[in-house]
């Protein structure tokens, strides 16, 4: 799967619908939900919950 990064299309279009609906990300969240996505993992309400409490993907 491609990686994402803050610059890529396909993060600016989440980011843009979120802010369609109000939500917005503060630049730290930005990088776990990238780090969450990146990783590979299958993403989980739990593995969301870990890695906002821990700062880390495991």
């Amino acid at each position: 799967m491609k990686q994402i990064q803050l610059n890529s299309p396909e993060f600016n279009r989440v980011l843009k619908n979120m802010q369609l609906e109000n939500l917005y990300l503060s630049h730290s969240l930005q990088q776990k939900a990238i780090e969450i996505v990146n990783s590979g993992k299958k993403v989980t309400p739990t593995l969301i919950k870990e890695a906002l409490a821990n700062g880390e993907v495991r």
